[in-house]
């Protein structure tokens, strides 16, 4: 009954939510629309292709990387405040989304300021802490980000880029783990264990290739993942890693990933990103509640992936089948 009675409540909170996802993801930039950026001789043909499309405003007046950048921004801005606090969600499963933004800035903030550089350029808006409270002290920000910022103010040895990489990890997703509990929504739950599971096992690919002890990768795993990936930690560096790849393979954790996809470092995160996607597909389908609305978000996060890396890409300099690479498996 107690099932059944939140089932309903869901309904009622995500119907009119469910109901303009019905209508926009029909709009979500399909395979078609990016193997025509790809294919497009330059800036200019990319945005007439964009320019009947969701995102074309965002893009109409871009002419470098930068611009591509501010302009992407701006158009997850939209989605975050037109989208997800209108829609009515729960303040969890927004700060769920805002997340993320948070920890890149701190990642940004924390790196700069071991390497006595300024990375206040960088810094995204998207979060829900002000990007200016990552400056100097970090006065403004939670306590438990402010001391991850200022850890290493003392006289002690700065860490290596690395361990402060593992660091911000592991507080992101303690942070994903509480929003997604406090949201009371499987999805959610579901997809948060999944993204620690693709983190580690990334990490033991890495590791792996890197010749990293056992202790070493263990300090870096991210914990309220799989404990069948936890326990190759102490195995993994007497693997090669095709051995490695066929373990993690053979844990279960991942449906349908091949291991030579996992074995191949570079193309890792592709293969993860597919994962994910097949998750989302899966929620997308679902009738009603909060799935389909949000997997359509996680829908639009991914699609500005793929629009930097077709449009930024290619003023980057990349050439057109390394982008085609990148975009093949993370587009339906």
């Amino acid at each position: 009954m107690m099932a059944r009675s939140t089932s309903m409540r869901d309904e009622i909170r995500y119907g009119y939510a469910v109901g303009r996802v019905r209508v926009l993801e029909g709009r979500l930039l399909g395979r078609s629309t990016f193997e025509r950026l790809v294919d497009a001789a330059d800036l200019r043909e990319q945005k007439r292709i964009l320019a009947e499309t969701h995102v074309g405003r965002y893009l109409d007046g871009v002419e470098t990387a930068e611009d591509v950048e501010i302009g992407l921004e701006a158009s997850l801005a939209d989605l975050y405040d037109e989208f997800l606090a209108k829609a009515g969600l729960p303040a969890s499963v927004v700060s769920y989304f805002q997340a993320p933004h948070d920890y890149a800035n701190l990642r940004l903030a924390l790196k700069a300021r071991l390497l006595g550089g300024d990375g206040a350029g960088r810094l995204s808006s998207l979060g829900g802490i002000p990007s200016e409270a990552f400056a100097a002290d970090g006065a403004g920000l939670p306590s438990e980000m402010r001391a991850l910022l200022t850890a290493w103010d003392g006289p002690e040895q700065a860490p290596a880029l690395d361990d402060v990489e593992a660091m911000v990890d592991r507080a992101l997703f303690d942070a994903l783990r509480a929003s997604a509990s406090a949201s009371r929504l499987r999805f959610l739950r579901e997809l948060t264990r999944l993204r620690i599971d693709l983190a580690n096992a990334r990490l033991l690919i890495r590791a792996r290739s890197k010749a990293l002890p056992p202790a070493a990768i263990i300090s870096r795993l991210v914990s309220g993942g799989s404990t069948a990936l936890n326990r190759l930690a102490e195995r993994a560096p007497r693997m090669s890693l095709a051995e490695l790849a066929r373990a993690i393979t053979d844990s279960g954790v991942f449906g349908g990933v091949l291991e030579e996809d996992l074995a191949d470092v570079k193309h890792f995160d592709v293969a993860a990103d597919a994962v994910v996607a097949a998750r989302m597909l899966d929620a997308r389908m679902a009738a009603g509640g909060a799935d389909p609305v949000l997997a359509y978000v996680l829908g639009r996060e991914a699609e500005v992936l793929l629009l930097r890396t077709a449009v930024a890409g290619r003023l980057a300099g990349l050439d057109r089948e390394t982008i085609r690479e990148r975009i093949r498996e993370r587009v339906s």
